[in-house]
């Protein structure tokens, strides 16, 4: 019989989409196929809306980052470890250098350059020894050279001794030296196998042209025994997939239910890659690759599965739309000048039809810029000014804003939140917007100063909603870092940090010290236990490896 009344309506559509959840886990072990729970540069260029999703319930199927994202924001009852439990009080104690654990590399993950981060079930506490983070070093490779591709397990420690884990360090779980040709280095982030058992990389060699290899590893634990004592991997492809240009700023981004991979790179052109994690890796032929713009850096393309379409940001400021079908594609100018540039990749949201893009000197040539654009049609539907930016004439990039957790279940109530500069200097400035329906409120509803310097710049946004922290209603935490001048015990003018805003609208609560600022910040778990719901990254300047609790930044 049909809901004779609207809520009955979305109590019986809510009821059918927890049952495709458990349906699809359920699927997965019958199957023997085990999957996991891959967190990547790419989980949070993906949003969506509860209401949309529910009238557009195949990508869940058809894109993993979905469902990943589904299960943690609205947990199906009965959801493993993760029911009943004693939520955390939310802490706001300055820590000043403490972190859980550090770990010394030999390499760099450079700005905007993220690791990845594997949870072997995400229905079960976290597990010591099939979890893993993986870092990809922007070193300059040697063949038989330190480590340039290092995993860890054993995360969930502290110093104390006191963690999940046992210990007060993680172990190295294997550490390779992945270059192929001199100078071969890896510039931009991997990317997980829903099994976790493979990597997908690509290694950047420069030169005149230079070129760039796609690599699919299969590791094996017990490979290296730490970041200074490298092997070469026994179980990798390699693809020279980019023979004119090198890649330094395209990350791979994998189409998981096609088992296709797209990348860039820095003469403008885009590539399709079959096979990924399933086969052996190959370049498809006509329409692909498609040549956007010659002598133009690309960044990591982003795919809305639903419409086939492929959204590419360039240095010169435009967005690029590519029809993953016909190899057609539309060009939109975001920016003008000679700092226009779209180096962070462009956030799509898959349900509501809009892409969002940042870019330090907009259209107007005054003001750096929030652009939200239909998907399909590349119509300009908002355009929030964000600061100065480069339009003063000074050089700066600008990197991806996050979504607050109540924009996942209605973006009329909420908000993103980006980083921008002073309207009249190039000082650190938070901006935040709201919504009406699936188009951004502009001007800006609240605005803060993060920092006096004019010297210091924001990394990126990561949020990550914790129903397990703050009591009933969870807390929902907004992760970035400045380069320098953060104001810690101890701290100068060198130190950048690493900082939190809960809710995306209060003070700058918990900065840690990190030279020169972090990397780009990967989240894994929303465990009630504080050492299992971690951050990881690196420090900009510095060869180390960091975890930090998301609540506290302990």
């Amino acid at each position: 019989m049909r809901p004779r009344h609207f809520r009955g309506a979305m109590v019986v559509s809510w009821f059918a989409f927890f049952a495709i959840l458990s349906n699809l886990c359920a699927q997965d072990v019958t199957a023997g196929r085990h999957v996991g729970f891959p967190q990547d540069w790419s989980e949070r260029q993906i949003v969506f809306s509860r209401d949309a999703l529910a009238r557009h319930t195949d990508l869940i199927y058809r894109e993993p980052r979905v469902l990943n994202q589904a299960m943690q924001r609205w947990r199906v009852p009965n959801w493993g470890s993760f029911q009943g439990v004693d939520t955390l009080p939310i802490s706001q104690k300055k820590r000043g250098f403490h972190r859980d654990w550090e770990y010394g590399l030999e390499g760099r993950v450079l700005k905007n350059m993220f690791p990845a981060k594997y949870s072997f079930d995400p229905g079960s506490p976290p597990d010591c020894a099939n979890d893993y983070v993986v870092f990809g070093l922007g070193v300059p490779g040697v063949t038989g050279g330190n480590a340039n591709l290092v995993a860890f397990n054993n995360l969930y420690v502290n110093d104390g001794g006191t963690g999940t884990c046992s210990g007060t360090a993680p172990n190295v779980l294997f550490a390779y030296n992945i270059t192929t040709a001199p100078g071969g280095r890896i510039d931009t982030s991997p990317v997980l196998s829903l099994d976790g058992t493979q990597i997908a990389f690509v290694e950047s060699v420069p030169g005149s042209p230079g070129f760039a290899i796609f690599h699919v590893l299969t590791w094996h634990a017990g490979d290296g025994t730490a970041p200074d004592d490298a092997v070469a991997p026994a179980n990798i492809t390699s693809l020279t997939f980019s023979p004119i240009a090198s890649d330094n700023y395209s990350s791979p981004w994998v189409d998981y239910s096609a088992d296709i991979a797209y990348v860039g790179n820095n003469n403008g052109v885009v590539y399709q890659i079959t096979n990924v994690f399933n086969g052996t890796p190959t370049l498809s032929g006509s329409p692909w690759p498609v040549t956007l713009k010659l002598n133009t850096q690309l960044s990591s393309p982003v795919l809305d599965a639903g419409l086939g379409l492929l959204m590419v940001g360039g240095a010169t400021g435009d967005l690029y739309q590519i029809n993953t079908t016909t190899g057609g594609f539309l060009a939109l100018p975001v920016g003008v000048g000679t700092s226009s540039q779209l180096v962070a990749p462009p956030i799509v949201d898959v349900t509501n039809g809009t892409t969002f893009v940042v870019n330090p000197d907009g259209n107007s040539g005054t003001s750096a810029v929030l652009e939200e654009v239909d998907t399909a049609s590349l119509d300009v539907l908002a355009t929030g000014l964000i600061g100065l930016g480069a339009s003063g004439g000074t050089k700066l990039k600008i990197y991806q804003p996050a979504f607050s957790n109540d924009y996942y279940n209605d973006p009329s109530t909420g908000i993103v939140s980006v980083c921008g500069t002073g309207a009249a200097d190039t000082t650190p400035w938070q901006y935040v917007f709201g919504f009406s329906g699936r188009t951004m409120n502009t001007p800006f509803s609240f605005s803060q100063q993060l920092l006096t310097s004019t010297a210091a710049q924001c990394s990126g946004w990561t949020e990550f909603f914790n129903p397990n922290v703050g009591g009933s209603a969870g807390t929902d935490f907004f992760f970035f870092g400045l380069s320098r001048d953060c104001t810690v015990p101890g701290g100068g003018t060198q130190y950048g940090c690493v900082a939190e805003i809960i809710g995306g609208t209060g003070p700058m609560i918990n900065p840690a010290t990190v030279y020169s600022g972090p990397s780009g910040i990967v989240i894994d778990n929303y465990s009630p236990d504080s050492q299992a719901s971690s951050i990881y990254f690196t420090a900009i300047s510095e060869d180390i490896a960091y975890k930090f609790t998301q609540n506290g930044l302990n």
